[in-house]
Protein backbone atom coordinates (compact mmCIF):
# COMPACT_ATOMS: atom_id res chain seq x y z
CA UNK A 1 0.00 0.00 0.00
CA UNK A 2 3.04 2.40 0.89
CA UNK A 3 3.78 2.53 -2.76
CA UNK A 4 0.91 3.20 -4.03
CA UNK A 5 0.39 6.35 -1.49
CA UNK A 6 4.09 7.38 -3.02
CA UNK A 7 3.28 6.95 -6.36
CA UNK A 8 -0.04 8.65 -6.00
CA UNK A 9 -1.15 11.24 -8.78
CA UNK A 10 -1.36 14.90 -7.17
CA UNK A 11 -4.33 16.71 -6.69
CA UNK A 12 -5.05 19.31 -10.07
CA UNK A 13 -5.38 22.58 -8.00
CA UNK A 14 -7.06 23.94 -11.05
CA UNK A 15 -9.31 21.75 -11.32
CA UNK A 16 -10.02 21.94 -7.92
CA UNK A 17 -10.92 25.59 -8.04
CA UNK A 18 -13.02 25.18 -11.18
CA UNK A 19 -14.75 22.73 -8.57
CA UNK A 20 -14.81 25.20 -5.65
CA UNK A 21 -16.07 27.84 -8.43
CA UNK A 22 -19.13 25.86 -10.01
CA UNK A 23 -20.38 24.55 -6.13
CA UNK A 24 -20.37 28.74 -5.07
CA UNK A 25 -21.86 29.86 -7.63
CA UNK A 26 -24.15 27.04 -7.73
CA UNK A 27 -25.16 27.85 -3.79
CA UNK A 28 -25.66 31.66 -4.77
CA UNK A 29 -27.95 30.62 -7.30
CA UNK A 30 -30.16 28.44 -5.27
CA UNK A 31 -29.35 30.28 -2.07
CA UNK A 32 -27.95 27.15 -0.45
CA UNK A 33 -25.64 26.70 2.33
CA UNK A 34 -22.45 24.65 2.32
CA UNK A 35 -24.32 22.08 4.36
CA UNK A 36 -27.15 22.23 2.07
CA UNK A 37 -24.60 21.51 -1.10
CA UNK A 38 -22.81 18.69 1.10
CA UNK A 39 -26.19 17.01 1.70
CA UNK A 40 -27.58 16.85 -1.81
CA UNK A 41 -24.51 15.15 -2.97
CA UNK A 42 -24.36 13.15 0.03
CA UNK A 43 -21.66 14.09 2.14
CA UNK A 44 -20.61 15.95 5.20
CA UNK A 45 -20.05 19.62 4.84
CA UNK A 46 -16.27 18.89 6.39
CA UNK A 47 -15.86 15.81 3.96
CA UNK A 48 -16.70 17.84 1.15
CA UNK A 49 -13.87 20.75 2.14
CA UNK A 50 -11.49 18.29 2.49
CA UNK A 51 -11.94 16.88 -1.27
CA UNK A 52 -11.18 20.36 -2.42
CA UNK A 53 -8.51 20.89 -0.93
CA UNK A 54 -5.34 20.37 -2.82
CA UNK A 55 -3.63 19.14 0.73
CA UNK A 56 -5.77 16.73 1.84
CA UNK A 57 -5.29 13.13 0.71
CA UNK A 58 -9.55 12.76 0.74
CA UNK A 59 -10.08 12.03 -3.33
CA UNK A 60 -13.15 12.99 -4.73
CA UNK A 61 -15.06 9.73 -6.11
CA UNK A 62 -16.01 9.99 -10.03
CA UNK A 63 -19.54 9.30 -9.02
CA UNK A 64 -19.53 12.35 -6.45
CA UNK A 65 -17.59 14.57 -9.42
CA UNK A 66 -20.75 13.63 -11.96
CA UNK A 67 -22.84 14.30 -9.42
CA UNK A 68 -21.59 18.06 -8.61
CA UNK A 69 -21.73 18.34 -12.45
CA UNK A 70 -25.36 17.14 -12.65
CA UNK A 71 -27.05 19.06 -10.45
CA UNK A 72 -25.22 22.42 -10.90
CA UNK A 73 -25.11 22.06 -14.62
CA UNK A 74 -21.89 23.73 -15.21
CA UNK A 75 -19.25 21.60 -17.39
CA UNK A 76 -16.39 23.93 -17.05
CA UNK A 77 -14.51 20.97 -14.80
CA UNK A 78 -15.11 18.82 -18.17
CA UNK A 79 -13.72 21.27 -20.60
CA UNK A 80 -10.93 21.81 -18.23
CA UNK A 81 -10.18 18.08 -18.09
CA UNK A 82 -10.43 17.41 -21.77
CA UNK A 83 -8.12 20.78 -22.76
CA UNK A 84 -5.52 18.29 -20.18
CA UNK A 85 -5.47 15.85 -23.54
CA UNK A 86 -5.41 18.44 -26.24
CA UNK A 87 -9.86 17.90 -26.80
CA UNK A 88 -12.55 20.55 -26.72
CA UNK A 89 -15.90 19.51 -25.81
CA UNK A 90 -19.18 19.77 -27.63
CA UNK A 91 -22.27 19.62 -26.31
CA UNK A 92 -24.52 17.58 -28.60
CA UNK A 93 -27.98 19.25 -29.60
CA UNK A 94 -30.93 18.46 -27.99
CA UNK A 95 -33.90 21.06 -29.60
CA UNK A 96 -34.76 20.38 -32.63
CA UNK A 97 -31.92 22.54 -35.27
CA UNK A 98 -33.52 24.66 -38.35
CA UNK A 99 -31.84 26.38 -41.32
CA UNK A 100 -31.86 29.56 -39.46
CA UNK A 101 -29.68 27.77 -36.61
CA UNK A 102 -27.31 26.46 -38.73
CA UNK A 103 -26.82 30.01 -40.55
CA UNK A 104 -25.30 31.36 -37.15
CA UNK A 105 -23.29 28.91 -36.59
CA UNK A 106 -21.97 28.84 -40.03
CA UNK A 107 -21.41 32.67 -39.06
CA UNK A 108 -20.06 31.49 -35.92
CA UNK A 109 -17.38 29.06 -37.09
CA UNK A 110 -16.53 31.69 -39.86
CA UNK A 111 -15.40 33.93 -37.49
CA UNK A 112 -13.64 32.09 -34.96
CA UNK A 113 -11.36 30.99 -38.41
CA UNK A 114 -10.99 34.39 -39.10
CA UNK A 115 -9.78 34.67 -35.40
CA UNK A 116 -7.49 31.99 -35.80
CA UNK A 117 -6.39 33.60 -38.73
CA UNK A 118 -5.44 37.09 -37.47
CA UNK A 119 -3.59 35.37 -34.26
CA UNK A 120 -1.81 33.25 -36.68
CA UNK A 121 -0.60 36.28 -39.20
CA UNK A 122 -0.02 38.54 -35.95
CA UNK A 123 2.32 36.02 -34.16
CA UNK A 124 4.44 35.24 -37.44
CA UNK A 125 5.03 38.58 -38.46
CA UNK A 126 8.37 39.20 -36.66
CA UNK A 127 9.24 35.52 -37.20
CA UNK A 128 9.37 34.81 -33.47
CA UNK A 129 6.05 32.96 -31.78
CA UNK A 130 6.54 33.74 -27.96
CA UNK A 131 4.85 32.07 -25.27
CA UNK A 132 2.30 34.48 -25.21
CA UNK A 133 1.90 34.49 -28.72
CA UNK A 134 1.00 30.49 -28.81
CA UNK A 135 -1.23 30.85 -25.98
CA UNK A 136 -3.50 33.60 -27.74
CA UNK A 137 -3.35 30.80 -31.10
CA UNK A 138 -4.20 27.60 -29.26
CA UNK A 139 -6.77 29.34 -27.55
CA UNK A 140 -7.84 30.28 -30.68
CA UNK A 141 -7.41 27.19 -32.29
CA UNK A 142 -10.36 25.44 -29.81
CA UNK A 143 -12.43 27.70 -30.37
CA UNK A 144 -12.48 27.63 -33.63
CA UNK A 145 -12.66 23.38 -33.05
CA UNK A 146 -15.51 24.15 -31.27
CA UNK A 147 -17.45 26.38 -33.06
CA UNK A 148 -16.47 23.86 -36.38
CA UNK A 149 -17.47 20.77 -34.03
CA UNK A 150 -20.97 22.81 -33.16
CA UNK A 151 -21.89 22.92 -36.97
CA UNK A 152 -21.04 19.61 -37.47
CA UNK A 153 -22.94 18.44 -35.02
CA UNK A 154 -25.87 20.72 -36.35
CA UNK A 155 -25.47 19.28 -40.14
CA UNK A 156 -26.04 15.67 -38.72
CA UNK A 157 -29.35 16.88 -36.74
CA UNK A 158 -30.35 18.66 -39.63
CA UNK A 159 -30.06 15.11 -41.78
CA UNK A 160 -31.61 12.96 -39.68
CA UNK A 161 -34.57 15.43 -39.30
CA UNK A 162 -34.59 15.29 -42.55
CA UNK A 163 -34.12 11.37 -42.73
CA UNK A 164 -31.16 11.46 -44.27
CA UNK A 165 -28.14 9.79 -43.28
CA UNK A 166 -24.43 10.43 -44.05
Amino acid sequence: MNDYIHNKQPKDINLLKILRRTISLDKKRNAFTTEDFANEIGLAPGTLDNKLKPSSDIDMTISEFIHILSITGDTSALDYIASLFDKVLVCKLVAKANISDLNLLVDKANMENSDVFRAVKDSISDGVITAEEQKIMLKEIDEAQQANAQLKDMVVHLALANNECC
